[in-house]
């Protein structure tokens, strides 16, 4: 009986001490140093006697049955207790112990501790405090690694960083490749992940395992440096490694790569994990969807649903090392309806807007954003009567549709309008505009039905008009948009532009700069273009030489598209310098991001041999061939008869039988053929007299790029 009561009236003092009153809640307790002496946490969940006598009670029951077990069955309470999560009744057991604890125990109870959701880190510092000053108890790695596990899931990287220098400079302990993975993984899970550091403890440890390499990877995963996180694998993979990469490696690859949006090397590195046999899981297979919705890779996707479609539990659960691997998120019973929107945004992307439609019957109760994704297949694919099926659809399953719905059934339209157009069926376009138009005025007058159009709406509005070669139209809903006090933007200047390009109005493309002007707006790449675009249509080549200029001195980009409609505005005009000058500023070390593309180099050619300058279109006809092109037969047929036309035979056999190295056989092309013969009978008639003087001709070599004063204005501004 003295002896019951010494051990409750040891327990109880010890509560005491730490701040635990039986008619008051667990002290709280502040984040301390690695060296705190703060008060210890005692959870809530469990519920504590109300009075002074129950408490002692069962104080004193418990501490009877433990003085009962063996120091190792005592051990064994803590522990599984622990590892099933009842924090609380491990540290009951654990402080119910008489006199000094084990060494094993002390571990133990440090590790229920480090596995408490959340995790007890006061806790589990101040029993190693306890143990050390109180106890005199000697640490090992098991100690450590108890610590720096609370470190990790706490996310605690200076602690971590500091029981770590603790462990080998004051305890004199080596650190073992679990302490090194659970300092690793505190660096990981930080905000922000210590990346650097993750890197040097990985490097740092000796005969570290994979545990340790994907904590790593998740560090780089989590900061975006999927550089590194590449790195990191290519070393796990090399010939001298001894450390496999499993399924947890892989997949957190594929998530450092989709963070980062690099979407190829997603369905690269998922390709290589199942190279492995190593099986894509539920997050993988999504990450692989989100890759192929943003590549607009259709088939891929369907693949990779499929596989999803056939995934078992067993197969979900990630292990490393032979032991299962618990992630954020649950487990997956087949596609959800995240797999099935990025299925059918892939679909869309990549022209198969059928298999979109039909993924959208297969899947259970799609939504808004599903139906949305379908609909925007067909509205790339101008399917435009698809698309209204779909809107009644959703009428019918009851799912309301939002803005963007409605921008992509408009948009289905303008498409239509547009392809209808470009095979001469200008009066049939009126057909899907006049759809548009419909379905945008019951969206003002029905407002309580369905929702009200906002400025993408009416951008995809004008954009149908333009399509459809209605310019009025489309310039009447900006007056709407003022009417309905929406605010215009560059993407409403940008439509209105290209309506003005479709029939060539140059006063209307005028009025849509003013407007821009007058809204404070800047033009962007976009309206430029379709302005430069309209200048060519209506005849103005000087005009287009002048809105290029005007782009380069605000800084803008034009892309190689731009450039080229000014090339074709200066050969439509004969304005070969001209011509020539655009080309030398695409070729300009000053603005080198944009370079010559293979329709650069037809324009040019053909435009210079149609206008008797062969001499000019052989030179940059090698110049093609050194930037990378080979040149079609036909550049080779225009300048070998303009030599004819111009009466340089020599020329014109000297291009032929250059021909040959770009595997052509001009004997073959009945024009080249004839144009050899007739070269041939001229050389032969006039003889070496006709040689010497078109040796003695100049022929252009110094299209150089560089010194040419009107070259100088394409060199941007150095801050």
């Amino acid at each position: 009986c003295r002896r019951r009561r010494a051990q409750a009236f040891h327990v109880t003092t010890c509560w005491t001490r730490i701040g635990l009153r039986e008619d008051k809640g667990p002290s709280s307790s502040s984040s301390s140093s690695s060296s705190s002496s703060s008060s210890l946490q005692h959870s809530t969940t469990t519920t504590r006697p109300s009075s002074s006598f129950s408490l002692l009670q069962m104080v004193s029951t418990t501490s009877s049955s433990s003085s009962q077990l063996s120091p190792s069955q005592i051990e064994k309470q803590i522990v599984q207790l622990g590892r099933r999560g009842k924090t609380d009744q491990a540290l009951e057991v654990y402080r119910s112990i008489v006199g000094t604890p084990t060494l094993r125990q002390w571990n133990s109870a440090m590790d229920a501790c480090a596995r408490a959701r959340p995790t007890r880190f006061d806790t589990c510092f101040e029993l190693f405090h306890q143990g050390i000053h109180l106890h005199h108890l000697h640490p090992n790695e098991y100690s450590f690694g108890a610590l720096l596990s609370a470190c990790s899931r706490a996310r605690r990287a200076d602690f971590a960083i500091q029981v770590l220098h603790d462990m080998k400079n004051k305890y004199k302990v080596e650190p073992n490749a679990v302490v090194y993975s659970s300092a690793i993984s505190a660096c990981a899970r930080s905000d922000p992940p210590h990346v650097q550091m993750a890197l040097q403890l990985l490097q740092e440890a000796e005969h570290i395992n994979v545990v340790g390499y994907n904590a790593a990877l998740s560090a780089c995963a989590r900061a975006g440096e999927w550089q590194s996180a590449i790195q990191l694998l290519e070393n796990m993979t090399s010939p001298n490694s001894l450390v496999v990469p499993d399924q947890v490696t892989y997949g957190t690859i594929l998530a450092a790569c989709e963070s980062s949006q690099q979407w190829q090397l997603v369905l690269t590195y998922a390709e290589e994990m199942q190279s492995r046999h190593l099986q894509l899981d539920g997050m993988s297979l999504t990450s692989c969807l989100k890759a192929c919705q943003q590549l607009g890779f259709a088939q891929k996707a369907l693949e990779y649903l499929e596989q999803m479609k056939h995934l078992s539990p067993e197969q979900q659960e990630r292990m490393t090392q032979g032991r299962h691997y618990k992630g954020a998120r649950p487990v997956l019973q087949g596609p959800d309806s995240v797999a099935y929107r990025l299925a059918i945004s892939a679909c869309a992307r990549g022209g198969a807007w059928q298999d979109g439609i039909l993924l959208l019957r297969e899947m259970p109760c799609p939504d808004v954003v599903a139906y949305t994704a379908a609909i925007t297949g067909c509205e790339y694919a101008g399917e435009w009567k698809r698309a209204f099926e779909l809107l009644e659809q959703m009428r019918t399953s009851s799912v309301q549709p939002n803005q963007v719905t409605m921008a992509a059934v408009i948009g289905a339209c303008a498409v239509a309008s547009m392809n209808l157009v470009k095979s001469g069926q200008e009066d049939a376009a009126n057909v899907p505009k006049q759809k548009a138009l419909q379905l945008l005025d019951v969206m003002k007058k029905d407002a309580s039905d369905v929702v009200d159009p906002n400025i993408v709406v009416y951008n995809a509005a004008i954009r149908a008009c333009g399509e459809a070669l209605d310019l009025s139209s489309a310039l009447n809903l900006l007056q709407e948009i003022k009417q309905a006090q929406l605010e215009p933007t560059v993407v409403t200047f940008g439509s209105l532009m290209t309506a003005c390009e479709r029939v060539g109005n140059l006063d209307a493309a005028s009025q849509v700069f003013k407007q821009m002007r007058n809204a404070g707006m800047e033009a962007n790449e976009i309206v430029y273009g379709a302005a430069i675009s309209t200048c060519r249509k209506a005849g103005d080549a000087e005009r287009t030489l002048l809105l290029l200029r005007k782009m380069i001195r605000q800084e803008l980009s034009p892309n190689v598209a731009t450039f080229n409609t000014v090339l074709v505005a200066q050969m439509e005009g004969r304005h070969l310098d001209k011509a020539l000058l655009v080309y030398k500023w695409m070729k300009s070390k000053d603005y080198n991001n944009i370079r010559p593309n293979r329709q650069t180099y037809n324009i040019l050619i053909r435009g210079l041999a149609a206008n008797k300058e062969p001499n000019k279109a052989e030179i940059l006809i090698r110049n093609m061939q050194a930037d990378g092109f080979i040149p079609d037969v036909d550049l080779f047929t225009a300048t070998v008869t303009s030599y004819e036309k111009t009466r340089q035979p020599l020329r014109a056999l000297g291009l032929m039988e250059s021909m040959q190295k770009d595997g052509y056989d001009f004997y073959d092309i009945q024009v080249l053929d004839r144009a050899f013969k007739k070269a041939v009978t001229l050389v032969n008639v006039v003889g070496r007299g006709l040689s010497t003087r078109e040796q003695e001709e100049t022929v252009g070599d110094n299209l150089s790029f560089e010194g040419d004063d009107e070259t100088v204005f394409m060199r941007k501004r150095v801050a």
